[in-house]
């Protein structure tokens, strides 16, 4: 029997490059119709609303379609905690932001970029669930002696969960034996 996530690694490529496909057609459309000269003030606005709704959709998917094809071995952490903030926002909820802040010159980290991935999510879901209403969420990742360390920080206040550590590895992500 086929795993789950193999099936989800699999379709990920053509799933993004069909969805591609349809959001240049609902955004070109829409562009057409905002430019228009016979569009009303409301047809604008409603082509308006169009773009930035498949702008959205397209970041959305692009990082929940990166679960099942993560980034390349060698990936700055940087990059991948970016990749995660559209998932972030998403736990957090409708018309909260997320801030991703991630320090210059992290150490590469003894863990694949799908453990990294999981990580900076399971950080954001925890703090998310504390949240107050209308709060943002702040994930950081920080270097420390040894590797790194990954928080989320939502609204004002403290910090949930604490800091977690995360090693640095010899060279490049690879896996820490324990």
């Amino acid at each position: 029997m086929t795993d789950p996530s193999d099936l989800l690694t699999d379709f990920a490529r053509p799933v993004r490059h069909e969805v591609n496909n349809l959001l240049a057609a609902v955004s070109g459309t829409a562009e057409l119709m905002r430019r228009s000269s016979s569009s009303t003030e409301r047809d604008i606005q409603r082509a308006e609303r169009l773009l930035d709704a498949s702008a959205r959709l397209q970041t959305l998917l692009h990082a929940y379609l990166a679960l099942g094809a993560p980034p390349p071995a060698g990936t700055a952490p940087a990059t991948a905690l970016m990749a995660m903030v559209p998932l972030a926002r998403l736990l957090l909820g409708p018309g909260r932001d997320v801030e991703a802040v991630a320090e210059d010159g992290l150490p590469e980290l003894a863990m694949t970029p799908q453990a990294l991935q999981a990580a900076i999510l399971g950080l954001a879901r925890d703090a998310a669930a504390l949240a107050p209403p209308q709060a943002g969420l702040r994930l950081t990742l920080a270097a420390a002696p040894g590797g790194a360390v990954g928080t989320a920080r939502a609204g004002p206040g403290a910090e949930w969960p604490p800091p977690g550590f995360l090693p640095a590895a010899a060279a490049g992500w690879g896996h820490r034996r324990a």
